[in-house]
């Protein structure tokens, strides 16, 4: 990263960090030792509970040892303007809270299930929900969206019948992490904090019937490369599942930031809005957009 890019990323944090303090929120999780996580909310000017709006939830990067919340306010801020709702939910992480992988990738499951128990009461539709993150908060988006089938059997049948899981509407990375054995990953310490730790690695839990996938990556990231989020989304597709990749040559580990390539972050932004849009996850944009809205 130029030292460019860390300034720019640096003042764009200050600025966001106060948009997200100011953003409405409420307390989604408590724990018994008095921990509270909260859920920021950025919604459509004139927002009402018979919205029925499309939604996003972002789990922000930082690998769990970043505080790196603010990621997602620019794509918050400017997805509202389109008339969709963004959640940018609290989730304990190592730095912070010294818990363990399982408990962290827990929490981004309940935020999920929550999200989806309480969309009526938040003006969003139920069937449009996307789940969306960077680095290991796309691992916690995929692992919401990749759980296993469930195999039932009933009393009168004599086989078994799968049935899907909760699965988000779409699901959207961005330099996400989709290998929890590969060396880049090693940080987040899965294999000694996971009982199973394939139960948690999205390259195990590939399958048929799963929801769209949008991924981008920058193929200049030092930390994450380009070819594992490849193959990755052509394994994806193999198995009869939709995906769109978007491959920046000249982007690098901070392809989520505004501040840093404006260009960067509007070519992934309406790439992923006309995948939506063709997905009919989200609506057609009401008029041509001539500057994004951050």
């Amino acid at each position: 990263m130029t030292s460019f890019s860390r300034s720019a990323r640096s003042e764009g944090e200050a600025r966001y960090r106060q948009m997200l303090d100011q953003a409405p929120s409420f307390i989604w999780k408590r724990f018994a030792d008095g921990v509270s996580l909260r859920m920021r909310m950025f919604a459509p000017k004139g927002h009402k509970a018979e919205a029925f709006a499309p939604a996003v939830m972002f789990f922000c990067g930082g690998m769990w040892a970043l505080e790196y919340s603010t990621e997602f306010v620019s794509w918050a801020m400017h997805l509202a303007h389109r008339g969709i709702v963004c959640l940018l939910p609290e989730f304990r992480t190592h730095a912070r809270y010294g818990v363990r992988a399982d408990d962290i990738i827990g929490d981004g499951l309940d935020a999920w299930k929550w999200l989806h128990h309480n969309a009526a009461n938040l003006g969003i539709d139920v069937a449009r929900i996307t789940l969306a993150g960077a680095d290991a908060g796309g691992l916690m988006a995929l692992n919401c969206a990749m759980q296993p089938m469930v195999h039932e059997k009933k009393w009168w049948q004599f086989n078994k019948e799968d049935v899907l899981p909760l699965q988000p509407a779409c699901v959207a990375i961005f330099r996400g992490v989709v290998d929890t054995d590969a060396p880049e990953a090693r940080q987040l310490n899965i294999p000694a904090e996971v009982p199973n730790p394939d139960s948690v690695n999205p390259c195990a839990l590939l399958r048929r019937k799963l929801p769209p996938l949008f991924c981008a990556h920058g193929m200049l990231d030092p930390l994450l490369d380009f070819e594992m989020r490849q193959w990755f989304c052509d394994e994806w597709e193999r198995l009869g599942n939709t995906v769109e990749l978007i491959l920046s040559p000249t982007a690098d580990h901070t392809i989520t930031q505004f501040d840093v390539s404006p260009a960067t972050f509007e070519q992934l932004l309406l790439g992923w809005e006309d995948f939506m849009v063709r997905e009919a996850i989200w609506p057609e944009p009401e008029v041509e957009t001539d500057a994004l809205m951050v």
